[in-house]
Formats: structure tokens, C-alpha cells, sequence
């Protein structure tokens, strides 16, 4: 089958990704609260902000995407009243802190680890990722599949669908530091990085796994859409345990616009 590769119009993303940036605020005088000290997570020459909701016998790990704090799982966040939630900023969010390192998926999920080490009562946790967050929790996955219960990737990140160029690239990141964004900016530079490490990596590890794929924004041109659901499918490939479910009925922020279907696919892996 000829592939198919879509170019991304950096632009187009940022605004979608500076659309639902939102953050925490500091107090006037910049001097931490014991709840704030309480839920830094120090994972070496900085801190992370990582709240646990909840007590039970499983932990879910949310992994948001690019330009997005923990927020944009607010809706899934009920989900603690039986299970140990996990959600987190990333550095550069606020209020984590600064990072001074390559921000690709090989840092973050690290990252991620250092936050599953301090946070998870449960020895395996079950990782939510979203766009990026996808390709994170793909890359942890592979690298610590003894610490991974089950996956649910929400229309996540892809190498073999979206092209950036280093000029898209550069002119990505210069969108986000004009837009007051650093820390997407960081993120978005190892972009290109970020599919090369992808398009190496071995398959998943044999878990539970679900991936949502939204195809509603790419219904226009029907090679795009077709083509975005078959290189989410290939996810699949090793996985005994694997559902693919497409929705028309919301966007790329499918946490947000369809909750239930996420919701309903994270029970799905709790049973």
C-alpha cells in the first residue's frame, strides 16, 4: 500500500496547542507552600509538580501532549475514587521547574520514571498518554516494561504520519518563545529527534492496550484519515490484548471533547 505523509503546518498546531495551555500560579512573593513542597517530585537537577489522587489497587499515569499541563485531564481526574491517579507538569509547566536538558522523549521518560518512583503505591501502572504524552509513554513502555500494567494512548503522536522539516521546526519553536511558551518551545525543537528515536524503537510490550484515534479534523481529505488510523494500528503489532477504537465524534483533545469514550476505555483496562 503506497504511504501516505502528511506535512505539519506548524502553525496550525501551536494555536491548537496554545489554545488549551493553562497554569498554576505563584504566590506573590514566590515562596513555595508546604502543599507545593509536598508535591515536588526532584528527579535531579530539578523539581516537577506531581499530585497523587486516591488510594486503590491500580495507579493510573497521565502523560499530557505538548503545551498542555495536567489540567487537560481534569475531566478524567474522578477516576480516583477507586483507583491511585497520578498527573503531573512537565518541567517547564509551572510550577515544575525550569530544565536545562534536551527535552526529547528519551529525557521525558525518565522523567516520567523518576515521578512513578516517588508517586505509584502499585508496583505496575497503567500510563494514559496523549499526543506527545503518546510517544512518551510509548518510548517508557519499551524501556521499563516490567513497571507497565497496561497502555491507553489517545491520539497520540506518530513518525510515520507527520513530516516536519528543521525549518518547520525552527519555525515552531520561534512561535512558541513570540507566544510566551518555552517550554513547548523546548519540547517542540527535539521534534524531529523525537520520530527519528520513534521509527527505532521495538514493539510494546505484550500488555493491555487501547489507542483512540480521532480522525474528525482530517474527514476533509479521506487518504489523511485512513492513513492516520492505519499507523495507529500498527501500535498493535506483538500486542495479544489490543483495541482500536476511532471516533468521528471529537477532535485531537478526545480527553476533553468525548471523556467517556477515554473513561470508558480506561475501565475497559481495569477489568
Amino acid at each position: 500500500m503506497k504511504t501516505i505523509k502528511s506535512t505539519v503546518n506548524t502553525f496550525m498546531l501551536a494555536i491548537v496547542f496554545l489554545l488549551l495551555i493553562t497554569s498554576c500560579s505563584n504566590d506573590d512573593d514566590n515562596t513555595p507552600t508546604p502543599q507545593l513542597q509536598e508535591n515536588m517530585v526532584d528527579v535531579g537537577d530539578y523539581n516537577l509538580f506531581a499530585e497523587s489522587f486516591g488510594e486503590g489497587n491500580h495507579t493510573l499515569v497521565f502523560e499530557s501532549g505538548l503545551g498542555d499541563n495536567y489540567e487537560s485531564w481534569y475531566k478524567l481526574l474522578g477516576l480516583s475514587e477507586s483507583n491511585q491517579v497520578i498527573a503531573y507538569n512537565r518541567a517547564g509547566y509551572e510550577p515544575s521547574d525550569v530544565a536545562n536538558n534536551d527535552r526529547n522523549i528519551i529525557q521525558l521518560a525518565e522523567d516520567l520514571h523518576q515521578v512513578i518512583i516517588s508517586k505509584s503505591e502499585n508496583e505496575k501502572v497503567i500510563l494514559v498518554g496523549h499526543s506527545l504524552g503518546g510517544a512518551v509513554i510509548r518510548y517508557y513502555a519499551v524501556q521499563h516494561p516490567e513497571m507497565v500494567e497496561a497502555l491507553l494512548f489517545v491520539d497520540p503522536s506518530h513518525e510515520d504520519f507527520e513530516v516536519v522539516t528543521q525549518v518547520a521546526e525552527d519555525a515552531g519553536v520561534a512561535f512558541f518563545m513570540e507566544n510566551g511558551s518555552p517550554e513547548a518551545a523546548n519540547e517542540y525543537a527535539q521534534i524531529i529527534e523525537n520520530f527519528e528515536i520513534l521509527e527505532n524503537l521495538t514493539t510494546l510490550p505484550d500488555v493491555p492496550t487501547i489507542v483512540l484515534t480521532s480522525i474528525k479534523d482530517r474527514l476533509e481529505v479521506p487518504e489523511n484519515a485512513q492513513h492516520w488510523i492505519e499507523v495507529h494500528a500498527t501500535l498493535g503489532e506483538g500486542v495479544s490484548d489490543f483495541t482500536h477504537l476511532i471516533t468521528e465524534d471529537s477532535g485531537h483533545y478526545i480527553q476533553i471533547e468525548e471523556p467517556q469514550l477515554v473513561i470508558d476505555a480506561i475501565n475497559a483496562l481495569l477489568d
